[in-house]
């Protein structure tokens, strides 16, 4: 639980410092300016943690649970009377 806890935090800093760097240098080259890239280098590194980390808790929950399909009694099972007989 521990390396799991970890790794989430070690990735989200990655992509965050990773993000921030490419944003701002992009924004920098673009406008010349630091004092408006810092802050959207920041702004978009925040958000793109914020959606790697989201999204694999997402992929994380759904490995945990099995899909199961929840039958509403209306549906004809596929052992239905008319494939027994062939």
């Amino acid at each position: 639980m521990l390396a799991r806890i970890a790794g989430t935090v070690l990735l989200a800093t990655i992509v965050f410092v990773v993000v921030s760097l490419l944003a701002s240098f992009g924004v920098l080259w673009w406008t010349g300016s630091v004092v408006i890239s810092a802050p959207i280098g920041g702004v978009c590194g925040l958000a793109a943690a914020f959606a790697v980390e989201a999204s694999k808790s997402t992929i994380g929950r759904a490995r945990e649970r099995p899909c199961e399909r929840l039958s509403d009694g209306n549906e004809r099972s596929t052992d239905g009377p008319e494939r027994q007989g062939k």
